[in-house]
């Protein structure tokens, strides 16, 4: 689907699939470079299940042109590579393909998978450049080894500066939450999550948000260079909602076609030779070509 919302971006919402921009030969150039790559490449978009809270600036108020969704779908299938609606968000869906062993590696043009547990992604420096070439490799072993951030303090900076499903602290830059996470309030955060029930984790949290405001005010080791005193203020005066349970439960057990003893729809990831009949069809029709 990332595809879809940056074409989407770059061009009018209402022309894109309909053949009077550039977007179906941006798509068909992709898929050609693929094709004559030694990989099988499997596809997911997002589904209908989407948090209806997500905010993410790469997409337009959350919609996508159904006719360029349609014929990427039917040239996907002309191509002869797989693909399959994810019930909810489509990096949730990779990345517990990735996890569970169906696809070697995630392709992404940015890196949210990881917060969904993702051992690792690929990111395209140039999404949409027709090579491959120039991409970035993310291992989360590399992460916690060095600069040593485990998935539990990139929620945390992702929770803090903001991300797909919330706006952040007023004013906390990547640079302050990274700091922060230096004191483990990702990991415990984390550990909490996963470990105690509703109760438990809240009261939990409301001690983590006195320890976090402590912090913030004092910086007791020094982590953050000097103290966060509006981020502080922030907090415990205006009474800030940090961090909404709704959030983290999302980023922590989102939905994905595993989700209620659920499968996936695929078992192993294969592709096929491209139809070359159907794929001339699809162009004159589609493209004018």
């Amino acid at each position: 689907s990332a595809w879809v919302y940056l074409l989407t971006n770059t061009f009018s919402w209402h022309i894109t699939g309909t053949g009077k921009s550039n977007d179906m030969q941006i798509i068909f150039s992709q898929l050609a470079a693929i094709s004559q790559m030694l990989l099988h490449p499997h596809f997911i978009f997002d589904g209908p299940n989407q948090p209806s809270f997500r905010q993410s600036k790469d997409r337009l108020c959350g919609i996508r042109p159904p006719l360029l969704e349609k014929h990427f779908q039917e040239l996907l299938g002309v191509f002869g590579f797989s693909w399959h609606m994810a019930p909810g968000e489509a990096e949730a869906e990779l990345a517990y393909f990735h996890s569970y062993g169906l696809v070697n590696a995630v392709v992404m043009p940015y890196n949210d998978a990881l917060l969904f547990g993702a051992p690792s992604i690929l990111q395209s420096v140039q999404p949409l450049s027709r090579t491959y070439g120039d991409v970035e490799l993310y291992k989360v072993d590399a992460l916690e080894n060095s600069p040593s951030l485990e998935r539990g303090d990139l929620l945390l900076i992702a929770l803090m500066s903001g991300a797909d499903y919330n706006m952040g602290l007023p004013g906390c830059t990547t640079d302050i939450s990274h700091r922060v996470a230096r004191y483990g309030f990702g990991r415990t955060l984390f550990q909490a999550a996963a470990t105690n029930l509703f109760a438990e984790f809240m009261e939990f949290h409301a001690k983590w948000c006195r320890d976090l405001f402590d912090v913030l005010e004092r910086d007791l080791h020094h982590h953050l260079g000097q103290g966060q005193y509006e981020l502080a203020r922030v907090i415990d005066k205006e009474r800030t909602e940090f961090l909404d349970p709704a959030v983290l439960t999302t980023y922590l057990l989102p939905l994905t076609s595993w989700s209620d003893s659920g499968q996936p729809p695929v078992t192993e990831v294969t592709s096929r030779q491209p139809d070359l009949a159907a794929l001339s069809t699809f162009c004159s029709r589609t493209m004018g070509w």
